[in-house]
C-alpha cells in the first residue's frame, strides 16, 4: 500500500463517492424524493449501483465530469489485482442477494470489490443475507468495508457485524440506516455501533468526508450526512 490518503465522501442512504486524485467514482446514487433526502447531485467522472432499484441507482443524480478514457477496469473476482499502482479504479465483482430468500422478494444485489492507488475497499450495497465463507474468501482483506445495516430491506445490526467479524476488514463504516428523513421503516446506526464496539473503535468524523490512510486500522467510521 502507499503511503497517501484516499478520499471517501458519504452522500447520504448508501450512496458513496470515492476520489483517488485522478477519478472520481460515485457508488449507489439515489434518486432524492423516493427516500425523502434533500436534492442530490454529485459531480464524478464514474458510476457504479449494486442493483436497479431508484434508491441506489439513478443516474440523474450525477453530473458526470468529462474524461478522456474509462476509469474503470474490470477484474476477475478469483484473479489478482494488477501490479500496477495507477489511478485506475480496479473492480471486481460479487453477486449476492438484496433477501435471505435467494432474490425471491427484491432480486440481486451485487457487491463491488475496489482497488485504487493501494487501497481496496467493498460497497455491498443491498446485501440481504449473511455472506458464506466462498463469499467471504472472494471479497478478500479490504481497507474500508462499506456495509449497510439498517435492517428491513437489507442485514440489520446483528448481521452487519456478524459480517464485519467474518471479513474482518481493517475499517468498517455504516450505511442505509435511518438518519431523520424519511419514513423508509429501517433503525439508525446506534444498534450496530453499540454492537460494533467488541470489534473497533467508534470514530465519528466531523463531516461527510474520510481522508483514509495507510495506517487506518481497528475503526469504525461513522459519517455525517451533508447536503450535496
Amino acid at each position: 500500500m502507499t503511503n497517501q490518503t484516499i478520499k471517501v465522501t458519504w452522500h447520504g442512504h448508501s450512496c458513496f463517492q470515492i476520489d483517488n486524485g485522478t477519478w472520481s467514482l460515485v457508488l449507489d446514487p439515489y434518486k432524492p424524493e423516493m427516500i425523502g433526502y434533500p436534492p442530490l447531485m454529485v459531480k464524478a467522472h464514474a458510476m457504479l449501483a449494486s442493483h436497479d432499484h431508484e434508491d441506489h441507482h439513478y443516474r440523474d443524480s450525477v453530473n458526470f465530469l468529462p474524461a478522456p478514457e474509462n476509469p474503470l477496469r474490470f477484474v476477475d473476482l478469483d484473479a489478482p489485482w494488477p501490479d500496477t499502482d495507477d489511478a485506475y479504479f480496479y473492480v471486481k465483482t460479487l453477486q449476492t442477494y438484496h433477501d435471505d430468500a435467494k432474490g425471491k422478494k427484491r432480486g440481486l444485489n451485487q457487491i463491488h470489490i475496489i482497488h485504487t492507488t493501494g487501497f481496496t475497499m467493498a460497497h455491498l450495497g443491498d446485501l440481504g443475507h449473511l455472506l458464506s465463507q466462498e463469499q467471504a474468501d472472494a471479497i478478500g482483506l479490504v481497507d474500508l468495508l462499506l456495509l449497510p445495516v439498517g435492517g428491513y430491506y437489507t442485514i440489520d445490526a446483528k448481521e452487519a457485524v456478524l459480517t464485519a467479524k467474518l471479513l474482518q476488514p481493517r475499517n468498517v463504516a455504516p450505511m442505509h440506516y435511518q438518519i431523520g428523513f424519511g419514513r423508509m421503516p429501517i433503525t439508525t446506526a446506534a444498534p450496530f455501533l453499540e454492537k460494533i464496539t467488541e470489534a473497533y473503535q467508534v470514530k465519528f468524523l466531523s463531516g461527510p468526508d474520510l481522508h483514509l490512510k495507510a495506517e487506518d486500522q481497528g475503526n469504525c467510521f461513522v459519517f455525517q450526512y451533508k447536503k450535496s
